[in-house]
């Protein structure tokens, strides 16, 4: 229905990764799902997204959510990757 994405940085020791964030919305029971390696951090960022959302005055969609961090072989942490901007 709806695919989207976008450009952040992983930090791997000290070198900086490209991680491209994809975003697909889909018909389907409401769900927010996140892949590619996320941690515990990223787990939450659908409740900090869904806020954001919400508190912003837009509707959150009662849609299947998936987020795709890639590479996935990269391991990702922290808040950077809910509002990822193109650079």
């Amino acid at each position: 229905m709806a695919f989207a994405r976008t450009c952040s940085v992983a930090l791997v020791g000290v070198e900086g990764v490209v991680v491209e964030v994809q975003a697909d919305l889909e018909r389907g029971v409401a769900a927010f799902a996140l892949v590619g390696l996320p941690d515990k951090s990223l787990v939450e960022s659908r409740d900090r997204v869904r806020a954001a959302v919400v508190n912003s005055g837009a509707e959150w969609p009662q849609m299947k959510l998936t987020v795709g961090l890639s590479p996935a072989s990269v391991p990702k942490g922290g808040s950077g990757f809910d509002l990822a901007n193109p650079f």
